[in-house]
This record gives structure tokens, sequence and C-alpha cells, in this order.
């Protein structure tokens, strides 16, 4: 059965820029694009945290999708964020920026966006663009914070008159939705241009869907696809997403299989969990490329790290039936764990009977019923009054 992507795309781009909010959100829609700080291995941060703290966002979605505060799953971070709060006590910016996307994440410490907005707050009034440009995503959608559109596009223009990227790229959305401030597409498009010939491949993405869908412009199928490919080559999956459905059916180009493949491939590695769920899809099917059950595997594993419950759950299922080789009953409850803790309601039973039977993890009857509870409250009727 063909999921999200596919089903939208039989409309056109359209469809999936409003799928993947691009039209309408302030808010970065591809993966970070920030160089991440180098870190020496004696850091007390591990290497996927390193990348988040020095901006990349990629890394803190990764993190904050494969949290479950019910397991207590996820790596202990306890001891960097500790490291943060004491060096942002010292007033120093960059320190605090990294301790506010530590709150706003849950890195090391439970999520408390109010903290992530003290801390942004105190880091861009010290001088740091790009935390300006965060405490502006804060208010814009309203995170620990009242939503207020003209802060936000406040801070988001001083991130952008300090060359901060992602701040620029906040005040083109604000001007095409017409946030805080009277509809410019122009300005919009002019400080998107700007920023993805700078480099900032979210911007791009932006651009494209701005003339894909003729949001305020003359739509122009054209230049949109010229701006995702570029969106594409700077590592943002959502433009490689969009180019294998163009290349898949054909939408500005001749169809091309296995051009589409090769994107799918790209928007996958690029952090794109719907990408990888499409490609498992094809590598079970053999739609577009051979079969290949073990790459399937490796798809949907890379989709369930990226927070697609939907695809632990999958996983889940396939390893307790014997169909992934090596997959132990550890592997298993954990695939549940992780399907319930990003959104899948089945899967929080199949986490739940775990806990209950002590299959992969110790008995533990209190976190079953939580587990339970929690897949009963978001829909799933089979789990409600265990």
């Amino acid at each position: 059965m063909r999921r999200l992507v596919v089903a939208k795309c039989y409309v056109g781009f359209a469809a999936l820029m409003l799928a993947c909010g691009l039209v309408s959100s302030c808010g970065g829609a591809d993966r970070g694009q920030a160089k991440a700080t180098n870190l020496q291995r004696s850091s007390p941060f591990t290497e996927v945290e390193s990348h988040c703290l020095g901006g990349d966002i990629a890394a803190c979605e990764d993190i904050a999708d494969r949290l479950d505060e019910v397991a207590g799953l996820g790596p202990d971070f306890s001891k960097a964020s500790l490291v943060l709060l004491d060096a942002c006590r010292q007033d120093k910016r960059d320190a605090c920026a990294r301790l506010g996307q530590s709150w706003r994440y849950g890195i090391g410490v439970s999520r408390d966006p109010a903290k992530a907005a003290d801390a942004l707050s105190a880091a861009c009034k010290a001088g740091s663009p790009l935390a300006c440009a965060w405490w502006g995503e804060l208010y814009a959608d309203g995170l620990g914070l009242a939503r207020d559109a003209g802060l936000a596009l406040k801070l988001f223009s001083m991130a952008c008159e300090k060359q901060e990227p992602r701040g620029c790229t906040g005040e083109a959305l604000a001007a095409s939705n017409g946030s805080g401030t009277p509809i410019n597409t122009a300005h919009a498009i002019e400080l998107l241009t700007s920023a993805c010939e700078g480099g900032y491949g979210p911007a791009c993405v932006h651009l494209g869907a701005l003339y894909e869908t003729g949001h305020g412009v003359d739509r122009a199928r054209q230049k949109a696809l010229r701006a995702f490919e570029r969106g594409c080559e700077l590592g943002g999956g959502t433009g490689c997403l969009i180019l294998a459905v163009a290349h898949r059916f054909g939408i500005g180009r001749p169809q091309d299989p296995e051009q589409a493949l090769e994107f799918f491939q790209k928007a996958c590695d690029a952090g794109h969990a719907t990408a990888c769920l499409e490609l498992a899809e094809f590598q079970d099917t053999g739609e577009i490329c051979d079969v290949e059950p073990r790459k399937a595997v490796a798809s949907r594993d890379k989709a369930c790290q990226l927070g697609a419950g939907i695809a632990c759950l999958a996983l889940g299922k396939a390893c307790a039936r014997g169909e992934i080789k090596f997959c132990t009953p550890e592997y298993e409850s954990l695939y549940f764990v992780r399907g319930c803790g990003n959104g899948a309601s089945a899967a929080c039973r199949q986490a739940a009977l775990a806990y209950q039977n002590g299959r992969g993890v110790a008995i533990d009857a209190g976190k079953a019923k939580e587990l339970f509870k929690k897949g009963c409250a978001a829909g799933d009727t089979a789990a409600c009054g265990q």
C-alpha cells in the first residue's frame, strides 16, 4: 500500500507542500543546515548531542525522536546539561543558546519550553543571532510562550540583520504569510533567494514551495524545481523528497524511476523519515527496484530512528514473527516502545504486553498499565480497559 507521499503526489506538488508545512510554518521544515561545533573526544557530550547543541537542528530532532520518557530510553545527557548550565550562568552566550536547545528538545533534562525561552532570551540579548532565531520560533509556534507573530518577526529580523540564514528564512515566511506584517511576497522571495544562494538549504526549499504553489507569486514550476534541486544539493531531505516525487510521477520532467529511487535514497540519507518509509516499500515490493528485504529492514529502522512510529511498529511485529535475522526479544520490545513514543498507538499496546509478560524487558506492571493507558488515549481501543 502506497503511503503518504505517493497518495499526495497524484495531485501534484501543492498537496505535498502543504503536507510538509512549507507554506504556512515559520519553523524550518527541512532538516537543519547549521554547522555543528567540533568537540573533542574528552567532551562530556556524545557526538549527536554535540551536533545538536552546535546548531544542527537535524541532530536535535533525531534526539527528540529517540527519547521515550515512559520507558526511560535514550542516552544520558545529564552531564552535558550540567556543563551547559554552569557555562550559561557564567554569561557565556553560546552555552545559553545550546542550553535553550537542550530544554527545547529534552536533552539531558525534561523538555521545558519555558526554560528554553529564558535561556534563548539571555543568549539572544547577549548577541547570539542563532539564539534570536530560535527564540523567534518559540514565539511563532507558541511553544512555552504566548504566540506573538510580531515579536517573532522582530527576532527573526534581528537575526537576519546579523546574517543568520535561519532568521532570514523566518522573516521571509512571515512576509509571505502576513504573520505579524503585511504580506510582501517580493521581500520574501528576495530573502529566501539570498539565503538559498548563500548555502542554506531550507531557504531553497521554501523558495521552491512559493514558486510551486503560486503563493503570492506567479506559479513557476521550473523555478520551483531548480530551487528544490539546490536544496537537495545542500543536504536538505525535503528538497530531495520532492525531486524523487517529480521523477517518480513525471511532474515537470519525464518519469524516471531510477532517478526517483536515487532521490528517495538521498532524502532518506538526509534524515527524512517519509522517504525512508517509501524506500522500504519499494524494497519490499520491487516496484521500482529489486526486492531487497534486508535493505527494507534497514530503511524502516532508519525511519523508526527518525521518529516514524509506524516503522517501529512494523519492525517490532516482524521481529516477533521471526522475519528479521538476529532480532532478539530485547530489540522487539525496544521497537514497540519507540513506536509508542513516536505516535503509533498500537505500538503502545505491544510495548505494554512486553512489560506485562517480561518479553525483552523486566516485568513491570506499572509501566505496562501506563503504556496501555497511553495507547488507549491515542485511539487504540484494544488497549482500553487493560
